[in-house]
């Protein structure tokens, strides 16, 4: 696997931060003819989007970690573990990276997408374009569609408590899934 290195990923990063964020600004203002302000910033207060954010970012990042330890995704956590080995990312770019996705994929795809198409086929393109949806690798498969599940969660959470409650989990989660998948393999190389 062919991994960019740490230039390319921080600027890989500010692409998604800014690219997929204007696109989705594009489909709020354009398609959906809505605010963008009150799309981005609507919802409940901050203080229950925030809450309910890390609550469900950590459920699913703690889930999500009990799936791949398991014996059956052992090719899944693997694949992970070597992509975290090969990239070797500090703490710092990992709250970067996680930043930036979170930030740029939830604007797009939950304030942007997923009113014009829905909860549920919002989230089973962001896993298919993530390519976690492959008949050849069927335990990827089943972890795609467990992300599904997780992203759908994002959606629910866009829905009915604002952006920021989808962002913070999407943050939460892929921080926690990087952190878990850095420095459980980098002890497992260790030895």
């Amino acid at each position: 696997m062919v991994v960019p290195d740490k230039k390319r990923l921080f600027y890989l990063s500010w692409l998604t931060l800014g690219g997929m964020s204007s696109i989705g600004i594009v489909l709020i203002h354009y398609i959906q003819e809505r605010d963008v302000s009150n799309a981005l910033t609507g919802g409940k207060n901050y203080y229950l989007q925030s809450i309910t954010g890390l609550f469900f970012g950590s459920l699913s990042a703690l889930l999500a970690v009990a799936l791949i330890k398991g014996k059956r995704f052992k090719s899944v956590r693997h694949f992970f573990e070597e992509m975290m080995h090969d990239m070797n990312p500090s703490f710092v770019n990992i709250l970067f990276y996680s930043f930036c996705a979170a930030v740029g994929e939830e604007v797009l795809f939950r304030a942007g997408i997923q009113p014009i198409i829905g909860i549920w086929p919002a989230s089973m393109l962001f896993v298919f374009l993530h390519g976690y949806i492959n008949p050849a690798k069927i335990n990827l498969t089943i972890y795609g569609v467990f992300l599904i599940i997780i992203c759908a969660g994002f959606g629910y959470l866009f829905r009915y408590f604002g952006l920021g409650s989808a962002i913070l989990a999407h943050f939460v989660y892929d921080v926690g899934m990087f952190s878990v998948l850095k420095y459980s393999g980098s002890e497992k190389n260790k030895l």
